[in-house]
Formats: structure tokens, C-alpha cells, sequence
């Protein structure tokens, strides 16, 4: 697999869920998974053609607390995206997990992951599902490459299913 200098190396493990897995050089390891998720749209055509981005720390020298910040990661991801994306009709949800009360600061690093990426080769639009009663947004983040006809049905289908419209 041909990767960029300033990344880490990776390996594509494939599944049904599509995992990639890499070590960073503090020791922590990761698993990328590109979960089928065609029940987030409400069009059975588009069914195969939607995943959920999942990031899993699966090893960490570092517990309780996470691994150092680490710069080569936001070039490994997008590499990784941009290898799951080969498949150009291809549309990734990736939603910040909020159970430890963090998902803006995952919104923020997703964002930087690809601030200057996305303009190149892929859009990415923010979906935002409401906020709770402790007043925190949360939200989902749609991302495709820009050459894919599907995008704005998959959106609007996407939009629909989580407002419950039918």
C-alpha cells in the first residue's frame, strides 16, 4: 500500500467491516473500521453504499489516560479514508461519541484531520441531530468524494430517516 512519508504504515485487514489497524510510535494501537450501516438511510438503494466511520483504541501503554497527541495520525487517517474511498459511490458517517463527554473535542480533530484535505478530494457536511438537556449539540459528519453522484440523495435520505420523516 503506497502511503505518505509522514504517516504511519498501516494494514488493511478487510472484513465486513472493513478494518484497517495501525501502531503509533508511542506504542498505541488503533483499529479503523468502516461499518455497513444502510439502516441510517431510508432508500434501499443506497443501502450498500453507506459506512460509519469508527476510530477503537485498542491497545494504550497509557491508561488511564490517552495516548500523547500525536501529529503522524491526521495524515494516517486521511490516507486511510482515502484508501476506503477507492470505491468512488462510497459515503462515511462518522458520528463524535459523547459518552465520556467529549465529542466536541472529537468534532475539532475530525475537522482538523480534514481541514485541508477535504477540499482536494472529499466534502464533508455536518448534520446535526439536536441538543440535549444538559445544552450539548451533537452532531454527524457526512463525507464522500466530490465525483460521487450519490452524495446528495444519500444527504437528503440521511436527513430524512434521522428526523424520522418518511
Amino acid at each position: 500500500m503506497e502511503q505518505g512519508l509522514s504517516s504511519y504504515d498501516y494494514l488493511f485487514v478487510g472484513g465486513p467491516n472493513y478494518i484497517y489497524t495501525l501502531k503509533t510510535r508511542f506504542g498505541a494501537a488503533y483499529e479503523i473500521k468502516f461499518k455497513p450501516s444502510g439502516y441510517l438511510v431510508d432508500n434501499p438503494e443506497f443501502e450498500a453504499l453507506v459506512f460509519e466511520m469508527v476510530i477503537v483504541l485498542t491497545n494504550n501503554p497509557y491508561e488511564p489516560r490517552l495516548p500523547p497527541v500525536d501529529a503522524l495520525m491526521s495524515a494516517t487517517i486521511r490516507s486511510i479514508v482515502a484508501d476506503f474511498f477507492k470505491t468512488h459511490e462510497r459515503v462515511v458517517i462518522y458520528i463524535c461519541d459523547d459518552s465520556d463527554s467529549k465529542a466536541d473535542s472529537r468534532r475539532k480533530l475530525f475537522d482538523r484531520w480534514f481541514g485541508r484535505y477535504k477540499k482536494e478530494i472529499f466534502v464533508k457536511l455536518n448534520v446535526p441531530l439536536g441538543i440535549d438537556e444538559a445544552g450539548i449539540a451533537y452532531s454527524v459528519e457526512l463525507i464522500s468524494r466530490f465525483d460521487n453522484p450519490y452524495f446528495m440523495p444519500i444527504y437528503e435520505s440521511f436527513k430524512r430517516t434521522i428526523s424520522g420523516e418518511k
